[in-house]
This record gives C-alpha cells, structure tokens and sequence, in this order.
C-alpha cells in the first residue's frame, strides 16, 4: 500500500476528473448542437475508466492479509460513500424530489445501490473491486506476461459483443460464456498491467486509438445508421475502451519523465472529493447563474467546466484541513 508515488498516475487521475466534470457540464434544453454533445461525450467520459486504471495500477497486486486491506482500503471509501450519500438525500428532501414516506426504503437501499445521486454509482463499483482486489492478486503476482494478456484478450471480445451481435447471436446475460469476464474488473486489471510491464507505446500508435474509434463513430453518425450508438459506443464497448487506453497512454508519454511537485500530488488528492462534490457544485449553483445559462454551446459548457473545477478543488482542499476529512472525502 505504501508504494512510490507515480506522476503520471497523479497527473493521469487528474485528467481523469477534468474530463469527468467536461461530460457533465452541457446544461439541458439551451440548444446545443447535438454533433458537440455526442463527440464531448464520446472524448470525455472515458475519464470513468481512467479512475478505474489508475486504481488497478495503484492497489494491485495486494501483498497484505484481506482484513488489513478492507481496513486501510475500504473505509477511505466507504465512510465518503455514507456521508454524501446522506447530503444528496438531504438534498433531494429539501428540493422536493424525495418523499417522507420514501425515506426508509432509501436509507435501507444505502448498501445494495447508490442512493441519492447517480453519480455515486462509480463508487460503489469501485468498493466492489477493491472487495476482489485481495483475491486475484496471488493470481496475478504469479500470472506471466502472456496470461494475463489473454485474460484481457477475453475481456476484449466480450467488449466487441455490441458489434458482434450486429452479424450473430449473442447472449448477456448470467449464463453467458464470457459472463464472469464482463464488467468494470478489465480496466482494473489493465491499469496494473500497463504498470507492472511498463507498456509505453509510440505516438503513432497511440494515435490510432483515438483515430479508428473516432472514424468508425464519425461514419456511422454520417450515414444514419441504424444501429444503437449508446450500446455500441458506450461504457462497455471496445471502441470507448479503446479511447480510454489512448487517453492513459498519451498521458503518460507526455509526463513520463515529470516529476511530482506539491501541487500536482495535492490536486490528485482531492480528486476523489472533487469527484463526489462536483455534480452538487455544478447543478444547484453554477447552472443557475445568468451569466453562464445565457450562453449555449461550447462556451457555457467550458465555463461551467471551469468554474465547477476550481470552485469543487478549493472547497476539497478546504475540507483536507479539517480534522477526519478522511471520513468526508477519503484525503
């Protein structure tokens, strides 16, 4: 747990949280070009994945007893998790959205799904990869090469289904073959594989993991295919996987040889913080400023990317003053 800190990983982490913020900034119903929307999107929400990675770079393998692990690990999560799962809920009782009577059931739901704001449900995804951490890392420590490389290799075909069952039957669901390959665990694991063998491509080939996705989702939009866009280029598809990679690789071959000052290691820090206060920052202040809900397109969007980031980073670094701020926000 106690390992060297990494600065691309920091710098990667960050990143990582800008594009996440960029996803969520377009204001609804202002008249925004739908073109920008889909490629804002399609650019910046692999910042999910990002965190995903850079946790598998950071955690696995894990070398100490399971119960230490959930103990040192876990409650830097969970405690956050509760206490602003609680602050949505307030919130939504104050605004309305959540009836009294409602109350209970959603108390009760706190531990199975993420209550009182969609955002949270990275979290909980995230808790459950640390809760298998312990359990796949004596695999791993001794795994080759080669092995682990065809345990992405099946991850990675399970990804192409959207593709697949374009041309042939394909099954999902619990009884499917590549069912227990599925899910969130392939960037886990292909974060630490990137670090333990160190994989740092060319540009070029860098290039063409942003540019065959890109091309492919371009044609398609142009053509009017009749196709599912959100399946095929969503969360668990090989072509967003694929501008994931490219968004780890290129960041790391342009900060390979940075080294990490005060700054960077603090703003990578508060990452998960700004991560949890953001959507709160964002939807009940800033888009509710005349100045910013005057604008549409590109430059409302940018504003509220901005002013969301710097606002969200400085009310977390004040927060990381406070005594248990590790409760509040896991720093």
């Amino acid at each position: 747990m106690d390992k060297e800190r990494i600065s691309y990983l920091d710098i990667i982490r960050i990143l990582a949280c800008i594009l996440i913020i960029l996803v969520h900034s377009p204001m609804p119903n202002l008249g925004t070009n739908s073109f920008l929307l889909s490629s804002i999107s399609f650019l910046a929400a692999p910042g999910i994945g990002l965190f995903f990675m850079v946790s598998g770079s950071l955690i696995l393998p894990v070398s100490m007893p399971y119960k230490d692990f959930l103990k040192r690990r876990i409650s830097k999560v969970v405690w956050p998790t509760i206490i602003w799962t609680l602050f949505y809920i307030s919130i939504n009782i104050y605004n309305g959205n959540l009836q009294l009577i409602d109350i209970p059931r959603t108390i009760l739901s706190i531990p199975f799904s993420p209550q009182g704001n969609s955002v949270l449900w990275f979290v909980y995804s995230l808790i459950g990869l640390y809760l298998i951490s312990p359990i796949i890392s004596p695999w791993l420590i001794k795994a080759s090469k080669k092995e682990i490389q065809f345990l992405l290799l099946i991850w990675a075909i399970h990804l192409c289904y959207p593709i697949l069952k374009l041309f042939v039957s394909t099954y999902e669901g619990p009884n499917s073959i590549l069912y227990y390959f599925a899910g969130n665990i392939g960037y886990f694991i292909l974060g630490y594989y990137l670090k333990r063998f160190n994989v740092c491509p060319s540009y070029l080939k860098i290039s063409f993991l942003f540019i065959v996705p890109i091309t492919i989702a371009a044609i398609c939009k142009l053509s009017h295919l009749k196709i599912d866009f959100y399946d095929l280029f969503w969360f668990k598809s090989i072509f967003f996987v694929s501008i994931v990679l490219g968004w780890f690789l290129l960041t790391k071959r342009l900060t390979l040889h940075l080294h990490s000052n005060n700054l960077i290691t603090t703003l990578s820090n508060c990452s998960f913080g700004v991560y949890l206060v953001h959507i709160f920052i964002m939807r009940n202040f800033l888009w509710n400023l005349n100045f910013i809900s005057a604008y549409g397109g590109f430059i409302q969007i940018i504003l509220t990317t901005i002013l969301t980031l710097g606002i969200s980073y400085l009310l977390v670094f004040m927060i990381s003053k406070l005594p248990f701020s590790k409760y509040i926000i896991g720093y």
